[in-house]
C-alpha cells in the first residue's frame, strides 16, 4: 500500500515538473524572455550589462512603432543580438543630413535620455527609401552605434522583442518608454 502511494505521488510530481517546463517553453519562446544589453550603443536609455524583458506578443501583433527599442539578430552574424531603436518605418525615405536624421524629409525629434548630443549622427547619409518588411534601426549613442547606417534597413524577421521593463540593476528597474 505505502508503494502504491509513492508511486502515485511521483506520477503527479512527474506531471507537474512536466507541465511547467511546457508553460515555460512556451512563454520563453512566444510571449516574453530575458535580454542582456552588451555596450553602450543605446546609451543613456540602456546601458552595458543592463537586462530586460522583451516581448515576442507584440511582435505578433504588429506593433512596431518608431521610436520602439527592439532587439534583433545581427545581421552579419545572426547567431548574435543587438538591442537598438526603430527609427524609419517601411515606405519612408530616410537621410541624415548635417547630423540630423530626417524621415521624409522632416526632421525628427530625438531626445532620448538627457542626452541630445549622442541622438546626433556623427555623418550624413544619403537619402534611402527603406523596403517593405523592412526597419531602419540606431542606437541612441550614434557616435560608438552598429546599426543600419552601416548593414542597412533589417527584415522584420530579424527583430524577435520589443525592450518593455529594465530589470537589472534594481536602482533602474522599470519601464522603458
Amino acid at each position: 500500500m505505502a508503494e502504491s502511494r509513492l508511486t502515485h505521488f511521483l506520477k503527479y510530481v512527474v506531471i507537474d515538473v512536466l507541465l511547467a517546463a511546457l508553460i515555460s517553453f512556451f512563454l520563453i519562446n512566444y510571449v516574453v524572455s530575458a535580454f542582456k544589453v552588451e555596450g553602450d550603443s543605446m546609451r543613456p536609455r540602456l546601458r552595458d550589462q543592463e537586462r530586460v524583458l522583451i516581448s515576442k506578443l507584440a511582435l505578433r501583433q504588429g506593433n512596431l512603432r518608431r521610436f520602439d527599442i527592439v532587439v534583433l539578430y545581427k545581421p552579419d552574424e545572426p547567431d548574435k543580438s543587438l538591442v537598438k531603436r526603430i527609427i524609419g518605418m517601411p515606405g519612408e525615405i530616410i537621410e541624415i543630413r548635417g547630423g540630423e536624421v530626417l524621415v521624409n524629409d522632416k526632421p525628427q525629434k530625438q531626445t532620448f535620455g538627457n542626452d541630445v548630443a549622442s541622438a546626433r549622427s556623427p555623418s550624413d547619409m544619403k537619402a534611402l527609401l527603406i523596403p517593405r518588411g523592412t526597419y531602419f534601426v540606431m542606437g541612441d549613442n550614434r557616435a560608438i552605434s552598429f546599426d543600419s547606417r552601416l548593414f542597412g534597413p533589417v527584415p522584420q524577421k530579424y527583430i524577435y522583442g520589443k525592450a518593455f521593463f529594465r530589470y537589472w540593476p534594481p536602482a533602474v528597474m522599470g519601464r522603458i518608454e
